[in-house]
């Protein structure tokens, strides 16, 4: 329990948005003390007693307030981070953030297609913005054909001037 940690002994940090973890060490424990009181605590009377930490990690100290002693873990959304009092404490942590990571790397065709087809009823709902893609769609084939051209009449100048024997002129 987080509550049994003391003074100088091991606390593990994983910091859940980069992610990685590290080895802090309890600077302080603060007294244990009774949760608020609020409807949270109401509707669920078996939270018990809590207590603060502070633990020093990566040269800072951080407070670490109102976790509850009966906890192995605790998350600090606010944060980013969940402490543990043992390594093994983070693996189920780490895999669910995995998980999570993996289901978005999933799911990303699935997005484009949505995104793909809200443009569409945008277009569909919304008859200028139809007209400004089409135009713009129009300009960048006009471009286009303009580029191959130049490049074609590039070639011909070059062929050109070779066959009469003079230099092309140099830009």
């Amino acid at each position: 329990m987080l509550s049994g940690l003391r003074q100088n002994t091991p606390v593990y940090v994983l910091y859940k948005n980069e992610p990685r973890f590290a080895v802090g060490k309890v600077a302080q424990v603060s007294n244990q003390y009774p949760p608020q009181f609020n409807l949270q605590q109401a509707l669920n009377p078996t939270q018990g007693m809590m207590v603060d930490l502070l633990v020093e990690v990566d040269g800072k100290t951080e407070n670490f307030p109102r976790i509850p002693i009966s906890s192995s873990i605790a998350e600090f959304p606010d944060k980013g981070i969940i402490l543990s009092e043992t390594r093994e404490g983070l693996v189920n942590e780490i895999g669910a953030i995995k998980n999570a990571s993996q289901m978005a790397i999933d799911q990303v065709d699935l997005h484009k297609r949505i995104i793909a087809t809200c443009d569409q009823l945008l277009l569909d709902l919304n008859p200028q913005l139809k007209h400004e893609q089409e135009q713009a769609g129009k300009i960048a084939r006009l471009e286009e054909q303009i580029a191959g051209m130049s490049e074609q009449i590039a070639a011909m100048t070059g062929l050109l001037s070779k066959s009469l024997g003079k230099k092309p002129k140099e830009e």
